[in-house]
């Protein structure tokens, strides 16, 4: 997937959505997903490989390679990298980041255990987040584990951008970039999925759960704008 620059200049140079503590909703989905590995690849974590697509700040980076797993995280922003590092650093984690695009991973063919996508591929078109995935498929080990988080296509910020409450350019169907307010703001490029899309997507994988997550506002007096429904998919590979 080219890399939308929008991250790069408007997000993590100006120090913005730096995220210094691993994602909760992950935290418990990666624990359950491990019994879904083969057993014998359920030994010595150290010999247990696992990559980050999108690893942004690091802040699931650390907490991995704190538990003593061989981590690898990728993203395209060198800013993002920059920061990543330093934050691993700050508690004596050193997991291996590379600045990378999701469409050429500089890894060789089935080498990790589990891929993790925490809202990454989602910055994309539909073709693009096909191909991302079509080259972490690459190099995935033969029944290793996907975990990835998808913004939902009834996503609270979407129906407002339907609806014109908030401005945004249309590139295809669910496709949207230059949104001008709410959680998207200034991130370029994102892509909002249908269940459907997920079942083709994830085609190369045994799909073993599709969770749906939302934070759902019953009441609001603030201009917080945390409020996101998502999609939580694990499977793995055939």
């Amino acid at each position: 997937m080219s890399f939308d620059e929008s991250w790069e200049k408007q997000i993590y140079s100006q120090n913005k959505h730096i995220n210094r503590y691993p994602y909760g909703e992950l935290v418990s989905i990666f624990f359950n997903s491990l019994k879904f590995l083969p057993q014998e690849r359920c030994g010595e974590k150290k010999e247990m490989k696992i990559l980050e697509l999108g690893c942004g700040s690091g802040n699931n980076l650390w907490f991995l390679s704190e538990l003593g797993f061989d981590v690898y995280g990728v993203d395209a922003s060198s800013s993002a990298c920059a920061i990543a590092k330093k934050e691993c650093e700050k508690r004596g984690t050193y997991p291996n980041i590379l600045e990378a695009s999701f469409d050429k991973l500089p890894f060789e063919e089935n080498c990790f255990d589990i891929i993790i996508d925490r809202e990454s591929t989602y910055c994309g078109t539909k073709e693009s987040i096909k191909n991302s995935w079509s080259e972490a498929n690459r190099v995935l080990k033969s029944k290793g584990v996907v975990i990835s988080f998808m913004f939902c296509d009834d996503s609270p910020d979407l129906l407002k951008i339907q609806n014109k409450e908030i401005q945004a350019t249309c590139l295809e169907p669910n496709t949207y970039t230059d949104v001008q307010k709410g959680t998207f703001k200034d991130t370029g490029i994102v892509h909002f999925t249908s269940y459907d899309e997920l079942l083709d997507i994830f085609s190369f994988c045994d799909i073993q759960f599709i969770n749906k997550n939302t934070s759902l506002r019953v009441y609001n007096n603030s201009n917080n704008q945390f409020n996101y429904c998502e999609w939580i998919v694990v499977g793995v590979k055939k």
